[in-house]
């Protein structure tokens, strides 16, 4: 690694704190430089713009989520899934922070029409090549059930999971009857029920 890799590395990482502590419209390069003691110039030496900085964040804390949800575990294919879907609950339980960073990080996308996060998409086949893994290991040792589209029940079910994670981590409850219910038994309960359709009776 050279020096500049770790320089990069260090500010990446002091804007990453800011950007879990506030929402990414309050964060500005000028927070990012006071945080990591690095000048403006620098910081836009190292990316080119605040997008690519905050791009960088992302692919910095998706690597840093894969790293739970694709841990090894020793057990059948249905296990495997089970972790997989568990660490949905497990990240809300002791980081829920990273859930709404991915709310607004979305959101910030969309209405700033950033499209160039190559490194970010690519990693999301990570995530699918180990829930095919997971799931062919299932079928062999017959603890998961064949699914009709495993495509579409991966898609589904992910989209679902996150959705879920973002919404409960970023949203104010709105109505009385969302206080009535404890988020983490909100994720518990569409987890089960996602693995209740996959495991093998």
């Amino acid at each position: 690694m050279t020096m500049q890799d770790a320089k990069r590395g260090f500010v990446t990482d002091a804007a990453i704190e800011l950007f879990l502590k506030k929402p990414i419209a309050a964060v500005t390069i000028r927070d990012v430089a006071a945080a990591s003691g690095v000048g403006e110039a620098t910081i836009y030496r190292y990316f080119s713009n605040r997008a690519n900085l905050l791009v960088a964040c992302a692919v910095k804390l998706q690597a840093e989520v894969g790293r739970e949800f694709l841990s090894p575990v020793q057990t059948d294919g249905f296990g495997k899934i089970a972790h997989f879907y568990g660490t949905y609950l497990a990240m809300f339980r002791v980081r829920p922070e990273l859930y709404r960073f991915l709310s607004d990080f979305d959101a910030y996308c969309i209405s700033e029409g950033i499209t160039e996060m190559e490194e970010y998409q690519d990693n999301f086949d990570r995530f699918r090549e180990a829930f095919f893994a997971f799931y062919r290991e299932g079928i062999a040792d017959g603890s998961v059930r064949k699914l009709d589209d495993p495509e579409l029940f991966y898609s589904a079910t992910t989209h679902a999971m996150l959705s879920l994670c973002k919404k409960l981590a970023a949203e104010s409850r709105i109505v009385r009857q969302d206080a009535a219910i404890d988020p983490g038994a909100e994720i518990k309960t569409l987890t089960r029920l996602i693995l209740d359709s996959v495991k093998k009776k």
